[in-house]
């Protein structure tokens, strides 16, 4: 049966692409002290279709380990008059009794293992190996795309000068200046110039834009890849 994972791994890639747009508009408005314009719609990108990816997988879960194996007369009856409605199971409660990715028990037991590890790895804010990923976010990603809420930015009035520009010949950073360490002191090269600018959150969880977006696409693509990569070769 065919599968998704090519539709997927090109949102994954388009994701990206939007992430990079966004960072390039983000450090350009911030240089030139004018409102990121177009920083709204590059992060609603990153965000649904970094979500979509897993709306995708959910569904070839389904339509190839669970619908052609399962003995489960409930679910094939329901399937056949359009009552099936399976989204990815972020959460154990979709992988148990009554559930229907719950029927992998049967069908595909490791595959059922891998994806209650990484809703436990969610209600436990794990991080992902080899990462500074916290599975918790995946959470606040699914809720912020599908409350629709990815479509407002909150500049940080009281905080007008929260981040450091800092311009080099050789780069560009940004930095919280809440993160500092020992107060406001920065150590740079002769020359370098630094700038207080206006930090960028969600208002829906409060994240600065560029940090959840880059979560988004980048964490997605690790989870989705992986799974693909495992399940669906």
């Amino acid at each position: 049966m065919a599968t998704r994972k090519n539709d997927v791994l090109s949102k994954l890639d388009y994701a990206s692409d939007r992430f990079n747009a966004l960072m390039t508009e983000l450090f350009t408005a911030k240089k030139e002290g004018r409102d990121p314009k177009s920083l709204v719609h590059a992060a609603a990108d990153v965000l649904s279709n970094s979500r979509e990816c897993f709306d995708y997988l959910g569904q070839d879960i389904l339509e190839t380990y669970i619908l052609p194996l399962s003995r489960n007369k409930k679910i094939l009856d329901n399937h056949s008059q359009g009552k099936v409605k399976a989204y990815f199971p972020f959460y154990e409660s979709q992988l148990k009794k009554n559930a229907i990715y719950a029927e992998l028990r049967n069908t595909n037991p490791v595959l059922h293992q891998r994806l209650l590890k990484f809703a436990i790895d969610i209600k436990n804010n794990k991080r992902i190996s080899d990462t500074l990923f916290e599975c918790g976010m995946f959470e606040e990603l699914k809720d912020i795309v599908n409350q629709k809420k990815h479509d407002r930015l909150v500049a940080l009035i009281s905080k007008q000068e929260a981040e450091l520009f800092i311009e080099q010949p050789e780069s560009t950073i940004l930095i919280p200046r809440d993160g500092l360490q020992g107060g406001n002191i920065v150590a740079v090269n002769p020359g370098t110039k630094i700038s207080k600018v206006v930090e960028y959150r969600f208002e829906h969880n409060k994240r600065e834009v560029a940090e959840f977006c880059m979560f988004a696409h980048r964490a997605t693509s690790i989870v989705v890849r992986g799974i693909y990569d495992d399940f669906f070769n």
